[in-house]
């Protein structure tokens, strides 16, 4: 399990780390930081599968932060304030824990994190009829979108880019743009690999409509005037591609 902690009090941070390891040596501390715009650089670089954030920022608070954090990614608050449970709910918190945070609180929700993930797995392992119904939606032509109150066929050579919107997916193709009920990683392992790629946590691209990659800004410029961020994790893969596109 990969994590993130928010936080701009330096021992606060470390605290936190050092309970972490107490309670499963197995977590990395993948990144701990102060500022919101270092967590952002954080998640264009890796995935994390957890991220500790201390909402009251000197700079502002962590809120600013969420929408920018992949679906995947279970977000947990911390703060000690009591004022920020009902924001923090609404922002679509895992939990929230207050300061000085309690070992058997941060114990639970660890645990609470792992029963979820094991859960999740054993669902994947296990094909099912939606699955299969999913399959049944795809071919090497045509895609099924499933929107929010219908299933919308489009020629999968006619999307542009898939841009993650929360729990859903923005779906750009060259005459509209269509808002799915599935979340990004389900069109990022049903969409041809050869065709597109995940450039960023928040985009998935048709690589045929890039017109130029903007060195000076790790972005792209697509065909429509588009810009898309490159992860710098992904940049060395996306170069390597572009050469056999």
């Amino acid at each position: 399990m990969k994590a993130l902690i928010l936080d701009d009090i330096r021992i606060s941070r470390e605290g936190l780390a050092t309970l972490l390891n107490k309670i499963d040596p197995k977590i990395e501390i993948a990144a701990s930081v102060a500022t919101v715009e270092e967590a952002k650089q954080v998640f264009d670089e890796m995935s994390i599968d957890v991220a500790f954030l201390d909402i009251q920022l000197q700079s502002g608070t962590s809120f600013d932060l969420v929408d920018e954090i992949p679906f995947e990614t279970k977000v947990v608050f911390i703060t000690a304030y009591d004022e920020h449970a009902i924001a923090a709910i609404r922002k679509g918190a895992f939990d929230y824990l207050l300061k000085p945070i309690n070992s058997s609180d941060l114990r639970n929700c660890i645990q609470r994190i792992q029963d979820v993930d094991a859960q999740t797995a054993d669902v994947q392992s296990i094909p099912s009829n939606s699955d299969k119904n999913e399959e049944n939606l795809i071919n090497s032509d045509l895609i099924g979108i499933t929107g929010l109150d219908a299933i919308i066929f489009l020629k999968i050579d006619d999307i542009v880019y898939l841009k993650a919107d929360g729990k859903y997916t923005m779906i750009q193709t060259t005459t509209e743009h269509i808002t799915s009920s599935k979340n990004l990683k389900v069109f990022e392992t049903m969409l041809p690999e050869s065709k597109f790629m995940r450039v960023h946590h928040s985009f998935l691209l048709n690589l045929k409509y890039i017109k130029k990659f903007q060195k000076e800004y790790n972005t792209l410029v697509l065909e429509n005037g588009v810009q898309i961020p490159v992860s710098k994790s992904r940049k060395d893969l996306l170069m390597q591609r572009l050469m056999h596109v």
